[in-house]
């Protein structure tokens, strides 16, 4: 059970990021979108920043759909095109039908001078509902993705067969949607209450509240669920509520991405920008531990790990992806990932501490790029400059100071058999690809014990029918693994940045269409 419990969770976290990472190309181009319109841009490039502006606004303002159907289509284990079609024509099955409901049931609220702001519902696509607001498109994607894989193989005989696979997980939805929408009608304004007390609570604790927050956010990496703690509180209301602009937005991100729209009238960033700091780490803390770890290999092997651990610190620091560098010493020692991730809360209490108010969500460009729409007043941008520099300094000697009194075995620190096996000649890419592939085939127990396949940032995620049929001595012979991780019939083979490519060669040579 609980093995099954953690794998749902991991799907779940899996499924929520593919929307969110469109979402940080929506910032970029919101940000620019603001650069273009200030006072001294030519009128041409004014206009042209208002349509990207009223693009991104578009999208920022209909996130409960957009995550609908990302997360339906990323769970749904075979007919993914189909999967967010149903999903997105149920999200508007559930809009009309909870509009009925409340307007048949004399519940429906009356706007005041701050609009629908307060009454627990809001307008979406045209219908007044409850404001569920991005928990609306994950109950629904959820929904559709759990009915679309138990019951989209079923077939009927011929003269039904129009009524079978898909169409049959279709016709189930419909009452199961029709349930859900009335019953949220009374549900979801006691949910709102919840929400409302723990979002208070937090956002009371102050320091300590950010310490534990920004800990459990790294610390939680390995195990995939790190996404379940830091995406509520950046795009739903558990991270705070604001008006801008007479709109209602919940989150941290989503409120900042406001706030952008609206530099003109900012002079502070909200409160709830405590949870969207942790692209800190991503700059400094990735170039700290990068240095550590080059420093502190033997002195035949730095050239190596130069080659490995550089172009990760430049992912991470600047894109803001940090798995390829954090599994190059999180297996070889757990203890260097609890000072990480301890690091990490100390420097984003101290950033908040401090005063700092800067946006960091993802890395170096997205951080540069989001702040510098506001005055250097606003965001105190030279407060994380001058910490960043402080704690960079402190985390590479900790980690220096760690690895060699410990004698942690990081990258070109391992034992010589092992060096002599991972400078071993490759002979033929071909070959090995072919190798590759049998290797994870064997690994996992052969093709009838594979469930579904799928991948996340830079991890192979595998579900298999029996957990004692892996075998993870074969899957740590695959030439680009760089850890296995087993948690019951879930299994993670760390590949890199490179996984989305891996995934879809072992999908085709296994005939699986996905």
């Amino acid at each position: 059970m609980k093995s099954k419990f953690s794998q749902t969770m991991q799907d779940f976290s899996r499924a929520v990021i593919v929307p969110v990472k469109f979402m940080a190309v929506m910032g970029l181009f919101l940000a620019f979108s603001v650069i273009l319109q200030l006072e001294f841009m030519p009128a041409a490039l004014q206009t042209f920043g208002g349509l990207i502006k009223t693009m991104m606004d578009s999208m920022l303002n209909n996130l409960a759909l957009i995550f609908c159907v990302g997360i339906s289509a990323s769970l749904a284990k075979k007919k993914k095109v189909e999967a967010a079609l149903i999903s997105l024509i149920a999200f508007l099955f559930f809009l009309a039908a909870n509009n009925a409901w409340l307007t048949l049931t004399d519940q429906l609220a009356k706007a005041g001078e701050m609009g629908l702001f307060g009454t627990g519902q809001a307008v979406v696509l045209g219908f007044q509902v409850v404001d569920m607001n991005v928990f609306l498109g994950m109950l629904v994607g959820c929904l559709v993705a759990f009915i679309h894989n138990r019951f989209s193989d079923k077939e009927f005989v011929d003269f039904l067969s129009i009524y079978g696979g898909s169409r049959l997980s279709f016709m189930i939805l419909i009452p199961v949607i029709l349930i859900t929408a009335i019953g949220m009608s009374y549900i979801w304004p006691v949910v709102n209450g919840w929400i409302s007390s723990l979002s208070g609570f937090i956002l009371t604790t102050g320091l300590l509240g950010v310490f534990i927050y920004s800990f459990g956010n790294r610390f939680l990496i390995p195990t995939g669920l790190h996404h379940l703690l830091w995406m509520p509180f950046c795009f739903t209301a558990l991270g705070g509520t604001a008006t801008i602009g007479g709109q209602v937005y919940n989150g941290a991100a989503n409120i900042f991405y406001a706030e952008m729209a609206n530099a003109g009238t900012i002079t502070s960033l909200d409160p709830s920008l405590r949870f969207a700091t942790f692209g800190f780490v991503k700059i400094f803390g990735s170039i700290a531990v990068s240095l550590a770890l080059i420093h502190c290999a033997k002195k035949e092997r730095k050239e190596e790990v130069k080659g490995m651990i550089l172009p990760s610190m430049f992912v991470a620091s600047v894109a803001g992806i940090t798995e390829p560098l954090d599994f190059s010493f999180l297996f070889a020692s757990p203890l260097l990932w609890l000072v990480h991730s301890l690091l990490t809360a100390v420097s984003e209490t101290i950033l908040w501490g401090v005063g700092a108010r800067t946006y960091m969500l993802y890395g170096l460009i997205d951080t540069v790029v989001s702040n510098s729409v506001f005055s250097p007043s606003v965001t105190r941008f030279y407060l994380v400059i001058i910490v960043g520099i402080v704690m960079s300094v402190i985390w590479y000697f900790v980690f220096v100071l760690l690895i060699k009194k410990l004698n942690l075995k990081t990258p070109g620190r391992e034992d010589e058999l092992t060096e002599e096996i991972a400078l071993a000649p490759v002979n033929g890419e071909a070959s090995l690809m072919e190798n590759d592939f049998d290797l994870v085939v064997a690994g996992l127990g052969g093709k009838e014990n594979i469930e579904s396949i799928s991948n996340c940032f830079t991890r192979l995620r595998v579900t298999v029918k029996d957990e004692s049929l892996v075998d993870a001595s074969q899957l740590e012979k695959i030439s680009q693994q760089k850890g296995v991780v087993l948690n019951g019939t879930n299994v993670q083979v760390i590949i890199g940045m490179g996984v989305q490519g891996f995934k879809e060669d072992i999908c085709e040579k296994l005939g699986i269409i996905e």
